[in-house]
């Protein structure tokens, strides 16, 4: 190893000897570390491990469900519907790219990652304009891809044109990539070798029926109400689906595909998964651009193989396409500001803007990860550029500058998630609905739902002296996090004056983490969309000094990290892995025994009315429910009414049954939860059995009572009418009424 890294060796001394101790000792205390629930120490992973290489692993897994490569078929239409889906997005994306980006000198993994998943982000849009058209099916989808299509071919003369014009080149760090770290053949390696079969399984994985709780209430449920109705409308009892739905416009697109929301949900899955790949080719790429192949390689392998990589590929949540977003916004903005002013610039502006609105798109916390810092770190690079404000201003060509690439990433912005903030307007009155209540008001939304939705979705402290023990969580006790996140990312903190862009990325993580901490409710999910940036991070640390020690030190950390991880993650503990095992039994196998019970014993024109149940998705009956943070359908529909108005509302309702999960609305009602409904009590049920409402209940799930923790028991039996839920040590947690 030749030029900078040498200097940089000696010039780092005792900081390289802090960096190994922290490396070290951050990986034993992360591997002393349990997975909490259940209370299994990392360390005895390894102990598996071992037995399993030694043959002396007898365990077997045992099965109800039948399984088998005879089953793959059965993945083979929804592989072929995905990828239909993402040859139409890929139309979409080719065009903005012939038209935006055409000249820009993008490697090969930022272009392909540019155009899926731009192309996608049209997708989605595409979907949405034609669902509230009334018009769900592929023909739209196809029609779009089309005209996409004839655009990008009269944009082709833009791709003509030599890119060298554009005065950037591929490797653009300034000081990081050196001639040595360009071989990188052990990094080159070692990442094909585990990306390829992993991004198999990750892929394969993607098609496993929905298990968590989130997807099955809003995810998927939403898409699936707008499938059955054939458009998309406002759904008054799941204000879930009132965020922006990018991702759920996907899944929505899959099931007008293969005019199912079965098969349709598990193909819009398949297609989110794609993400965990673009994302891979931005941060390698992007890596290899800034700090040398050996690092970039090493990025996209600690992106891969973190455990939160496959199970947001498991779970369909929108922070795959947050994190994609996010970070190929950031990418090309720090690409873009090494090109000179001009209309290639801005067009490029555009695109940022437009990656940067989808990542908000996806989740209104994109404004926090993409919109707003992306827009300040190019104002104060404009104002550094020019000199000084004043000189800004003074200058009309800077001013005019300025103005022009400020308005186009507004518009891109605008263009991506501007529709989801039209559609929440016309709808409730407020464009960000539900949040922002205090701000714009709205017709859909009141004061005490505001306070409750505040006080569960917000930090519950910001007390300074825990910070340590928020790191700790997010660092080392989170389950699916990586040992080489920070173990490796924090010592690049070292060379921070050593490349813009490095600093930047640091900026961009920090910032990040700060606004987890500070704006949200910290669920570990929100700062999954900071682990490309991470792994990104991590990949640089090899540079910290071309010491045979040092390297050694980093390679068997990423060997070791790397071996745990996809061990770990072919663990239930990540998610559910259908693997080869038959769809329909591994179907049945998710869902809940009263929902299989209602799906097979309930007649046709059964419709049942769920007071404390939103996971709904697997009902294959007619349903009315609401979710935590709606009015109760229960209480519109028996409150403030005799008994002699109650069986008219109801029938005019359809209902024919009501069904009431009493350990939901527990959870909901702990402290500390979200609250629900004091309407909803065991007294009010057997006051409308007493008017002959509501027949003999059927018990489709109990629990022990005794098991309950002394909290849970305190909390049942301040219920009016408690009582009667408890029979002896059995505790009746679901019941099925049916209306007389």
């Amino acid at each position: 190893m030749s030029g900078l890294l040498q200097p940089l060796s000696r010039s780092i001394g005792a900081g390289l000897l802090l960096a190994a101790v922290w490396l070290l000792g951050f990986q034993l205390l992360f591997y002393a570390q349990s997975f909490v629930d259940p209370d299994v120490f990392r360390s005895q992973l390894w102990l598996m491990l071992l037995d399993e290489v030694l043959g002396a692993d007898t365990t077997e897994v045992v099965s109800t469900v039948p399984s088998g490569w005879q089953f793959a078929a059965q993945r083979l239409p929804l592989m072929g519907a995905a990828g239909l889906l993402l040859v139409l997005a890929t139309a979409h994306g080719w065009c903005l790219d012939r038209w935006l980006t055409a000249q820009l000198p993008l490697r090969f993994g930022e272009r392909i990652s540019l155009i899926g998943g731009s192309g996608l982000a049209v997708q989605s849009l595409v979907m949405l304009l034609a669902g509230y058209c009334g018009w769900i099916s592929a023909a739209p989808l196809v029609l779009a891809a089309g005209v996409s299509l004839l655009l990008g071919l009269t944009g082709w003369r833009l791709s003509r044109r030599s890119i060298e014009s554009v005065g950037v080149s591929m490797n653009d760090g300034r000081g990081m990539v050196t001639g040595g770290r360009q071989e990188a053949r052990l990094e080159r390696l070692l990442f094909w070798l585990v990306a390829v079969p992993w991004s198999v399984y990750l892929l394969w994985g993607a098609m496993t029926p929905p298990t968590d709780f989130d997807v099955r209430e809003y995810h998927l449920q939403g898409p699936k109400e707008w499938f059955q109705s054939g458009r998309i409308h406002y759904l008054r009892h799941n204000v879930y689906t009132s965020f922006p739905f990018l991702t759920e416009m996907l899944s929505l697109s899959g099931m007008a595909i293969q005019r199912d929301w079965w098969s349709g949900a598990l193909t819009g899955q398949l297609v989110l998964a794609v993400y965990q790949l673009l994302t891979c080719g931005i941060v390698v790429s992007a890596g290899c651009r800034w700090f040398g192949r050996g690092p970039g390689c090493l990025a996209g392998l600690i992106w891969l193989t973190t455990p939160w990589t496959l199970r947001i590929s498991l779970i369909a949540y929108a922070e795959g396409s947050l994190g994609f977003y996010t970070t190929a916004a950031i990418v090309l903005s720090l690409i873009l500001a090494r090109v000179p002013a001009g209309g290639v610039r801005g067009r490029g502006l555009l695109l940022v803007g437009f990656l940067a609105g989808s990542a908000m798109a996806s989740k209104y916390t994109g404004l926090l990860l993409a919109v707003l810092p992306i827009a300040a770190g190019w104002c104060v690079w404009w104002l550094r550029t020019a000199g000084s404000p004043v000189g800004l201003w003074r200058s009309t060509d800077c001013r005019r500058g300025f103005l022009c690439e400020a308005g186009l990433y507004t518009a891109g912005v605008v263009l991506a998630v501007g529709p989801w903030l039209l559609k929440n307007a016309v709808e409730t009155g407020n464009p960000v609905f539900p949040l922002g209540w205090s701000v714009f008001g709205g017709s859909e939304w009141n004061e005490p739902l505001n306070v409750r939705w505040k006080q569960a979705h917000g930090a519950p402290e910001h007390s300074l002296s825990r910070v340590p023990q928020h790191f700790l969580d997010a660092a080392v006790r989170n389950k699916w996090t990586s040992p080489l996140l920070f173990g490796l990312g924090l010592p690049v903190l070292l060379l921070w004056r050593r490349s813009v862009e490095l600093r930047m990325l640091l900026l961009a993580t920090g910032w990040g983490f700060l606004t987890w901490w500070a704006l949200t409710h910290r669920i570990d999910r929100f700062w999954v969309p900071l682990v490309p940036l991470l792994s990104l991070l991590a990949g640089v640390c090899v540079l910290l000094s071309s010491a045979v020690w040092w390297r050694g030190l980093v390679f068997g950390s990423v060997i070791a990290g790397t071996v745990f991880n996809l061990r770990f993650s072919t663990l239930a503990l990540v998610g559910f892995h259908a693997g080869l095992m038959d769809l329909e039994g591994a179907r049945q196998l998710t869902i809940r025994s009263d929902l299989q019970f209602l799906n097979q014993q309930l007649p046709k024109t059964a419709r049942v009315l769920m007071v404390g149940e939103a996971e709904v998705f697997d009902a294959d009956f007619s349903l009315l429910y609401n979710t935590v943070f709606d009015d109760s359908v229960f209480e519109q529909l028996t409150g403030q009414a005799g008994p002699d108005e109650i069986p008219g509302r109801l029938r005019s309702a359809g209902v024919t049954h009501v069904l009431v999960n009493w350990r939901e609305i527990l959870r909901y009602r702990l402290p500390g939860s979200y609250g629900y409904a004091e309407y909803v009590q065991p007294q009010r049920f057997a006051e409308l059995q007493s008017v002959g409402v509501l027949g003999i209940p059927r018990v489709l799930g109990q629990t022990s009572w005794s098991e309950l923790s002394a909290l849970e028991r305190d909390v049942v039996q301040q219920w009016s009418g408690w009582q009667q839920l408890v029979k002896g040590d059995a505790w009746e947690t679901v019941r099925l009424y049916p209306v007389q």
